[in-house]
């Protein structure tokens, strides 16, 4: 694999590549967090939907669309990573686009049917871009690849959430969710008029296999020469990579609460208005925009897995301060934004291993089957997280007894991580 990485003055010269599509995810998510962190708002605020029924719409509409989490693994180590990541931008603009109609509508059905339908195929096309990144770079360089996606995530959605607080409140939801169409679109198009094909994507106009560096003999065929049937069956067959998979499905049903929950509390038990929670979550983009990059540098050469471990622990002491926050009524303002800080510190951590563990523990030609199939089972964590946060909301009004469930699946997530350090070597388990 060859590496396009340069070392200046001890920081990572980021690839031309690896910049247009750290700035499509950018565009992206400046379009996304226009409405999406306020979604669960609005359903129960506007559309009248409870806690609960909140908790089973994203778990449904989510749970529906887990498998094309691997089916886009194996397609694109098959057909390439930037044919899929065209495909997912425009799936993900027209269904956002329905999606604002349904609003518009008041049309809850609607609404469902194009989340639904374009998410299935932005959800096959979620494994393509670390595939990309896993293209150009290996080692700590491929670690530091994801960051700068990472921090072009967080850029756009710093953007797009505090953008999104002002324009919700001015024209509305349904209209602001149509302008995040148009962004997302924008995103699409810079993929397609600028973004090179990866080495990989190379290989395969040249009629090459860059699994088994041999001519592919049918010159439709994929780049990976294996059956789907042979894919799956070494990926199962995996011991390691299915623990580390396990442990971050428990760690995603914990960060997940991040999310949904999340807004949901400070905004009806703690009573932070919606101008605030836009602040705070923009604060959260900052942090990543400005921190990332440093906290990925002062972690070089430590293990993903403890790193992960660091993430998991920071996300447990916001989440116990908001509700002991909430259950004794101290300073819950403050409490919050100082909450958001610390969750942001943990996240950093913990996606550091959860974006590149996938690509490095798999074997050549199916970086885009463990991409696929990690996103499957985080898509679990989340979808389960969602459910779970739901639930809790509805069955109990203590404030830190909410967190403290909330929690419990972060231990099992720390038990996994640490016994799967010690399958790993060194080369697989170095940030």
């Amino acid at each position: 694999m060859g590496n396009r990485y340069q070392v200046v003055h001890g920081s990572l010269a980021v690839d031309r590549n690896l910049r247009i599509l750290g700035l499509s995810v950018g565009v992206r998510m400046l379009g996304n967090a226009l409405y999406f962190p306020f979604l669960a708002l609005f359903l129960h605020s506007v559309l009248g939907v409870g806690y609960l029924a909140i908790g089973v719409l994203f778990f449904g509409v989510g749970f529906v669309q887990l498998p094309f989490n691997i089916l886009g693994g194996l397609w694109t180590d098959r057909y390439g990573r930037r044919r899929l990541i065209v495909v997912g931008l425009v799936a993900e603009a027209a269904a956002t686009g329905g999606l604002a109609y349904a609003f518009d509508l008041k049309s809850l059905v609607g609404a469902i049917i194009a989340g639904t339908l374009g998410g299935m195929i932005t959800s096959a096309a979620g494994a393509a871009s670390g595939a990309y990144v896993a293209d150009i770079a290996s080692g700590s360089e491929r670690t530091q690849g994801f960051t700068f996606l990472r921090v072009g995530f967080n850029a756009g959605y710093s953007a797009g959430v505090t953008l999104g607080g002002i324009l919700i409140s001015l024209i509305g939801f349904a209209p602001s969710v149509a302008v995040a169409a148009g962004i997302i679109a924008a995103g699409a198009g810079v993929v397609a008029l600028w973004l090179a094909p990866s080495p990989f994507d190379r290989q395969l106009v040249n009629g090459r296999s860059p699994a088994a560096g041999s001519p592919v003999k049918a010159p439709s065929g994929g780049g990976n020469a294996r059956g789907l049937g042979q894919s799956l069956k070494a990926l199962v067959r995996d011991r390691v990579a299915l623990e580390v998979a396990l442990a971050f499905m428990f760690a995603g049903l914990f960060l997940g609460q991040w999310a949904i929950t999340f807004p949901l509390y400070v905004h009806n038990v703690l009573g932070i208005p919606y101008s605030l929670i836009g602040i705070g979550l923009a604060l959260n983009g900052l942090v990543v925009v400005f921190g990332q990059s440093l906290t990925t540098r002062s972690v070089a050469g430590q293990r993903h897995t403890s790193i992960g471990i660091g993430g998991v622990g920071l996300f447990a002491i916001a989440f116990l301060g908001l509700g002991a926050a909430g259950l004794w009524s101290i300073y819950p303002t403050e409490v919050f934004f100082l909450a958001v800080l610390v969750l942001t510190l943990g996240e950093n951590l913990a996606t550091i291993p959860q974006s590149t563990l996938p690509s490095n523990l798999a074997p050549p030609g199916e970086i885009g089957l463990y991409n696929g199939a990690f996103g499957t089972v985080g898509g679990v964590g989340f979808l389960g997280s969602v459910l779970l946060g739901g639930w809790v909301l509805s069955v109990t009004s203590n404030s830190l007894l909410i967190w403290v469930i909330l929690a419990l699946p972060g231990i099992p997530a720390v038990v996994l991580l640490r016994h799967a350090a010690g399958k790993m070597g060194p080369d697989v388990d170095t940030a």
